[in-house]
């Protein structure tokens, strides 16, 4: 998937609505299992088995969860007015529907009789509603060229054995529920088994997550955390956005409102570049060997996007130790993650992109320099646990059980805030833990700007905000050097810090939501209020502080 033209950035470049959709068993109290949207207090069950629930009447029809003609010749028969049953009518029936949206009765054949869709994992239902759909578009049964047509490839050659055993059976499972569904003989033999298993297979290596955004409207000191939660409620087919390929540094972004994907630039894109979305690990949230063990698990491949062959700082400082010196910025990694670093530069790929901005500066480039002299000269030799840039040793043994203790008395305040009591003496620990830590640690180490988060938000509790806006400051400045400034998980942090400041009356709040808006609108363009509708109240809340502040610059 590659770029035609010149795309600028925040471009809508695709929307699709899924092939087939099956919503998580984790969401099936709390969402609509047609829209996935949040359910109301008054769910609409399925009136055949009323396992699923609904948000609407709409929902239920078009899902296939029972008649809504039949539904509504009910209402009919009670004493309501005639004005209220039109205006039932009116409000329910489908041909009000503001999209025109391929509808498939996605549950029609799983009612009725044992309800396997929840017993099933999802992956296995969606292929059921996969297969189920083809056969009620076709009206034929299985044939060589019904997975064909998906386009989709598949790694049931490089899975484990034991897998393959369990794909096997599921298959075989599904095969026998759809049988007695479908009301007809459907063989359970070699060819239809054979099918099934690349199906699921290609499901599970092509389906994508459905994320929806919770945000929590906060009041009061204790609103610091959860402003933003990212849901995942179901996983969908969609025939073409499934194909866009896989970068650690995304040029696009996926997002769904309801069902819906929508697929946008976050970077101008120029011509014949490739269009890349992030499958999940992403530069700044984990090492390059953590997020190329995690890709080759769960996908089979070996990646080899930019982030994973080309030098950046976010992999030197992610969990980089502080050096010795304390005068000194230098990088101090393990002996593995050099010997990693330093294979990127001895590939094909010659070339290093530096994230992190004019903060890329703060890092001594004598570290990157020496890494270089490393891939090219075999004599040039950096003893384990010294620093890239002035050699001093460290005592890493000593340096990781210093962490593994700082990091017990955060878990502590993380628990003591779940359990919504502090005491005074955690929240003390926490904070000489978290000096133990910027010791320990190179000034960019993410566990740094987490244990700040996490303070901060221990502070907030306690209802000094104060100390929380200083500790999530810090914390963002951090991020900031591992994912770039105007990433999405910067816009996230901003949002927390932006409650804070409204909670002090901090008129600096406005530049915060301007910049926060700047890289929603950057991500979601004209959905964010959609996806975050707590964005709006934010940047009306702070109004009355941003005239004030506007009145100090003039």
């Amino acid at each position: 998937m590659a770029a035609q033209c010149d795309i600028p950035q925040s471009s809508l470049i695709h929307k699709e609505e899924p092939y087939a959709l099956v919503i998580l068993k984790s969401s099936r109290e709390s969402h609509c299992h047609y829209c996935l949207g949040e359910l109301p207090l008054d769910t609409v069950p399925c009136l055949s088995c009323s396992i699923p629930l609904y948000c609407s009447e709409r929902c239920r029809a078009q899902a296939g969860g029972g008649s809504l003609v039949r539904h509504q010749e009910e209402q009919r028969d009670k004493s309501y007015g005639d004005s209220l049953e039109k205006h039932v009518m009116e409000v329910t029936s489908l041909h009000n529907s503001t999209t025109a949206v391929e509808c498939f009765p996605e549950h029609k054949h799983e009612c009725g009789g044992v309800h396997w869709p929840a017993v099933l994992p999802p992956d296995v239902v969606l292929a059921g509603r996969i297969l189920a759909k083809h056969l009620s578009q076709t009206g034929i049964l299985m044939n060589p060229e019904t997975l064909i047509t998906l386009g989709f490839s598949h790694n049931y050659s490089l899975i484990a054995q034991g897998t393959k055993l369990e794909v096997h059976i599921y298959a075989s499972v599904l095969l026998c529920c759809l049988q007695h569904a479908l009301g007809f003989e459907l063989p359970v033999n070699a060819i239809y088994l054979s099918q099934t298993v690349i199906l699921l297979s290609q499901i599970r290596v092509n389906a994508m997550a459905i994320i929806h955004m919770k945000s929590v409207d906060p009041r009061g000191p204790h609103a610091f955390t959860s402003t933003v939660e990212q849901v995942t409620v179901g996983q969908a087919i969609y025939k073409t956005g499934s194909m866009f390929n896989h970068s650690c540094q995304p040029n696009i972004n996926a997002y769904f409102l309801s069902r819906t994907l929508f697929v946008r630039t976050t970077e101008v894109v120029q011509t014949g570049f490739p269009l890349e979305l992030s499958y999940g690990p992403q530069v700044g949230q984990w090492d390059c060997c953590d997020r190329l063990q995690i890709l080759e698990d769960k996908y089979s491949f070996r990646c080899r996007c930019s982030g994973c062959s080309e030098l950046n700082i976010a992999d030197l400082v992610l969990n980089a130790f502080h050096c010795a010196n304390p005068d000194c910025i230098g990088v101090l990694l393990d002996t593995p993650v050099i010997k990693y670093e330093t294979g990127k530069l001895t590939s094909s790929h010659k070339t290093s992109r530096l994230n992190g901005g004019s903060e890329v500066e703060k890092i001594n480039v004598k570290s990157l320099v020496c890494l270089n002299l490393m891939s090219n000269n075999s004599s040039c030799h950096i003893k384990p646990a010294s620093c890239l840039n002035c050699g001093h040793y460290c005592n890493l043994d000593a340096a990781r059980e210093a962490v593994d203790n700082a990091l017990s008395c955060m878990h502590s305040l993380e628990d003591a805030i779940a359990s919504k009591e502090i005491p005074s003496m955690v929240l003390s620990d926490a904070s000489r833990s978290l000096g133990l830590l910027r010791s320990v640690l190179h000034p960019y180490n993410k566990r740094i700007a987490e244990a700040e988060d996490k303070l901060a938000q221990g502070f907030c509790w306690t209802g000094d905000l104060r100390s929380s806006k200083g500790l999530c400051s810090s914390s963002i400045k951090i991020l900031e050097v591992l994912y770039g400034n105007d990433h999405i998980v910067i816009g996230y942090e901003l949002i927390k810090l932006a409650t804070i400041q409204l909670s002090l009356d901090d008129p600096e709040v406005a530049k915060t939501i301007t910049r926060l808006e700047k890289i929603f609108l950057r991500y979601f363009g004209a959905h964010a209020n959609l996806v975050l509708p707590y964005l709006e109240t934010l940047k009306k809340e702070s109004l009355p502080l941003h005239r004030q502040f506007s009145s100090v610059e003039i």
